[in-house]
C-alpha cells in the first residue's frame, strides 16, 4: 500500500494533526466514490438502469444532466472527478517528500 501511495506522490509521515487534517479529505474522496461514481445504483435511480438513454423526468427530472441517467451519471461523475483531483492534489502537500538535506 505504502509503494502505490509513493507512486501518487503521497508520501506517508508520521503525525496526529496530519492525519486529523487528512481525514475529511479521504472521507470526501470515499463519498464522492459512492455518489459520484456509483451514481446509477443508488436507490432512486436504481429503477432507469434499463434504459439508460431514454429520457425519465420521473426519476430524473430534476437530477443534474437528467432526465437520462447517462446524462446524469456523467455530470454527477465529472464532478466527483473535479473535487477528488483537488482532494488528492491538497493530500499530496500534506504528506510530501521531506527536503533533502534539511533536519526534521
Amino acid at each position: 500500500m505504502t509503494a502505490l501511495l509513493v507512486r501518487l506522490g503521497v508520501h506517508p509521515r508520521p503525525g496526529f494533526v496530519r492525519a486529523l487534517a487528512a481525514s475529511p479529505l479521504v472521507l470526501l474522496v470515499v463519498y464522492l466514490a459512492a455518489r459520484g461514481w456509483f451514481y446509477p445504483l443508488w436507490p432512486d435511480t436504481v429503477g432507469a438502469i434499463g434504459h439508460p438513454f431514454t429520457a425519465d423526468p420521473i426519476v430524473l427530472g430534476g437530477a443534474w444532466g437528467g432526465p437520462t441517467l447517462v446524462g446524469a451519471w456523467a455530470v454527477h461523475a465529472a464532478i466527483a472527478l473535479g473535487v477528488q483531483a483537488v482532494c488528492l492534489a491538497l493530500l499530496r502537500l500534506l504528506y510530501r517528500a521531506p527536503e533533502r538535506g534539511r533536519l526534521p
